[in-house]
């Protein structure tokens, strides 16, 4: 590494770089967001509860935009402002896109899915979303459902958190307990 020269204004804003540079930054940032984005989608829900997948996608490109300019000096302050703006522009628009359009907004983000029906899980449903059925398990645990019979409908919403539609007392069905099988005795 070469030595810095401490309070270099150019290097420390604008880099040694040439000003088409920046375009290439801006390139760069727009196909790295766009591939996470997708990626995150493929991931499915389970990995991003009470998180939106741009909200994600926003921490982790901010994360190293930031970072990196704070502890590489011949990464300028500039470069990180320059990619946090166009991380905050490309999140705006496609805020405003799923805003206008029902079929980008069900691409980005899903549909609820149900997983259980009438006390009885859906373990296709389980398979599409990447969840095994330990984890909704557990999930029903943190709602207070002790068996699934309990429940008439559990949906896996858009955020990764789950939705449900409780039995009436009149009408309990047929169920799997939801505790731990190690706990039994």
């Amino acid at each position: 590494m070469e030595p810095v020269t401490p309070f270099d204004w150019q290097r420390l804003f604008i880099g040694n770089e040439p000003p088409l540079f920046f375009l290439e930054i801006i390139f760069r940032v727009i196909m790295i967001y766009a591939f996470t984005v997708v990626a995150l989608r493929y991931m499915g829900k389970r990995g991003q509860r009470q998180m939106s997948p741009f909200e994600f996608v926003l921490i982790i490109a901010l994360g190293s935009a930031t970072g990196d300019s704070m502890f590489y000096p011949e990464v300028p302050i500039l470069y990180a402002w320059l990619v946090v703006l166009v991380v905050v522009l490309l999140d705006r628009l496609l805020a405003d896109l799923q805003m206008r359009s029902h079929k980008v907004n069900t691409f980005l983000e899903g549909n609820p899915r149900l997983l259980v029906r009438e006390g009885k899980i859906l373990d296709e449903n389980l398979y599409k979303e990447r969840l095994r059925r330990e984890e909704l398990l557990g999930l029903l645990r943190e709602q207070e459902i002790a068996n699934t019979g309990e429940v008439q409908y559990v949906f896996l919403e858009r955020t990764g958190s789950l939705g449900l539609f409780r039995s009436s007392n009149a009408e309990q069905y047929a169920g799997v307990s939801t505790y731990p099988d190690d706990s039994k005795e």
